[in-house]
Formats: structure tokens, sequence, C-alpha cells
């Protein structure tokens, strides 16, 4: 019999932890599906659960089971019940398995965060200091200027998000990766990069209220619901083409189309925070870096107006107008 084996005592004991803590939730997801129907339907039932997570979940209830549900059904479970990070790891931790490891916070964060500081800092190439959110926590001087884009400070809050950064109209970094059939290309392929990358680094808070907010609020942007929804895997990070923008000479101010490699550079053992850099890939980009160089940043940044208001100078309109070959 079960009772006499050796261990059985300490495995019911976990088993009826388990699924208390799943009757908790499942009760939980079932009151709030009452106040307000759920997108997908859900009833949250004891027999919904089973047929979508765990085939056995009845069995274990009436104790024609005693196996410990794996931990991979533990997370279809979570999944199913769409659970918080907090509420995941607690599932995880009554089933006695190790929970998954989040992100960095406090002071764990704000050590990492000095140290991409420190690090980018000695970068002599464009980058940005990016959290698992895809926020962008910082930006040297030569990514400003490469992509013209307002100081950090200057923009508010929401604002400072890669999404920002390539889904606005308006926004620099699109209108100067946009500005031709090869760079527009481009930009779509690191367009649905960056949701991938956004989706995979999120997966755990996928249910968390700050997640649901984030994208309700980039919906607004033009195509970022297009791409939030596309179906399919976008190519690799590996096999994404070199990014191609059009950057201003710093001593004649002439744009120039040039090529650029993207990098991540961790800080850390987690993956965010990270720095992500640009390289120069061709000769273009090579003088346009070495021009800002050679040149002393003026006491004002010469992008005055806000991300939200740039439409670019009649000569960069007429460029665009009039794509480079």
């Amino acid at each position: 019999m079960m009772n006499s084996e050796p261990g059985s005592s300490h495995r019911l004991d976990v088993l009826r932890d388990v699924l208390h803590q799943i009757e908790t939730l499942r009760i939980k997801r079932q009151q709030e599906a009452r106040k307000r129907p759920h997108p997908l339907l859900k009833r949250f039932t004891q027999q919904e659960l089973a047929n979508e997570a765990c085939p056995t979940y009845r069995n274990l209830l009436e104790g024609r089971s005693r196996r410990v549900p794996s931990q991979k059904t533990i997370m279809r479970i979570a999944q199913y019940l769409e659970c918080s990070a907090k509420e995941r790891n607690d599932l995880l931790l009554a089933a006695r398995y190790l929970p998954e490891s989040l992100e960095l916070e406090g002071g764990a964060l704000k050590q990492a965060l000095e140290q991409a500081q420190h690090v980018m800092g000695m970068l002599p190439y464009p980058a940005i200091i990016v959290t698992h959110t895809l926020s962008v926590h910082a930006a040297n001087d030569a990514f400003q200027r490469v992509f013209e884009i307002p100081p950090l400070e200057a923009l508010q809050e929401p604002q400072r998000h890669l999404f920002h950064f390539l889904f606005h109209p308006n926004f620099p970094m699109r209108v100067r990766s946009t500005f031709n059939d090869q760079a527009r290309n481009v930009w779509q392929a690191q367009a649905s990069l960056g949701i991938h990358l956004f989706k995979h680094s999120n997966i755990l808070y996928q249910f968390e209220p700050w997640y649901q907010e984030l994208i309700e609020r980039f919906s607004t942007l033009a195509d970022f619901r297009a791409y939030w929804e596309r179906d399919g895997k976008p190519l690799l990070q590996r096999d994404t083409p070199s990014k191609i923008v059009l950057s201003r000479h710093a001593e004649t101010s002439e744009l120039l189309p040039i090529q650029l490699r993207h990098i991540h550079i961790s800080v850390c053992s987690h993956r965010y925070p990270c720095i992500a850099a640009f390289l120069p890939l061709d000769e273009a980009a090579r003088v346009v870096f070495a021009s800002l160089d050679s040149t002393k940043e003026s006491s004002e940044h010469p992008f005055s107006l806000s991300s939200t208001q740039y439409l670019g100078s009649p000569a960069e309109m007429k460029l665009m107008a009039n794509p480079l070959r």
C-alpha cells in the first residue's frame, strides 16, 4: 500500500499542500470570472482544469491517485490559472520544486545597473542600458548623437522604452530607420524580434498587471498591435539583417545611410539589465563614428523638440521622399 512505502506520509503532505494551493487559486479565478466574464470564456472549474492542464486532477482530489504532479504539470496548471510570478512560485514551492528564477530587484538590481553604467561609460560605441521590461534605463552620448534622440530626462517615463523608440511614427529612431524599402524591411524584422524578445523575456510575467498595462499602452502606437498579434517566429537575432539608419556626420551635417551591428553585453548572472550596443559595419558608419570623436558636443543638444513632435527637417523629409538607393 502507498502508506507502507518509505516517505509516503511526506508525499501525502506535499500533495495536500499542492491541492490546497491549486484550489485556492482556482476558486479565486472562478470568483473573478463570475464578476467579469473571461475573454476566453474560461470557467475555472475542476473539470476544465483537468481538461486543460492536468488530466489526473479529479483522481488526485478524490484520492485515487497520490502522485505529486510533475514540475512541468505544475507549470501548465499555473499557466491555465493565469498565475502571477509569485503565485506560480508558491505553487512550485508547495510541490517542493525550486521556484523559477525571477529578475533582479532592490539592492541587487541597483548594483547591476551601476555596473552596467560603468561598462557603458567605457564603450566607444552608441549604447543603452535596458531592463527585462525593455525599459531604457540610460543612454550614452554616442547613442543620442547617432540616432539624434533627446536626452532620456527630456522624455516622459512611458517614452523611455524600446517599443516607443521602435514604433512611434515620429520618433527619430523609426523615422531614420525606414527611409527606403531596404531599411524598412530591416526595421520590420527588428520590430518582430523586439516583440519576440519581450514575450520570451517576460513569459513568467504575462499575467502581471504591469505587463498587461504596458501592452495596452503601446497598443495605441501605429503598427504595434499588428506586430504583437502576428503569428510565427521571427528571425533569430543572429539572422536578423544589420540595422540601417540615417545618421548625421558631425562635421558636415550630411545625412548618411550607415549599417550597424546590434550586440548585447551582460553585466551579471542574469540576462538583464544588459547593455545594447551598436557597432559600425560599413565605411559610412566608421566615418560617422569618427566624426563624433573629432568634434565636441555643443553645450545644447541639437535636438530640441520632444519625441512626439519630431517630424524631421525639410531636407530630411525631402530625403525620405526620395530614398537613397
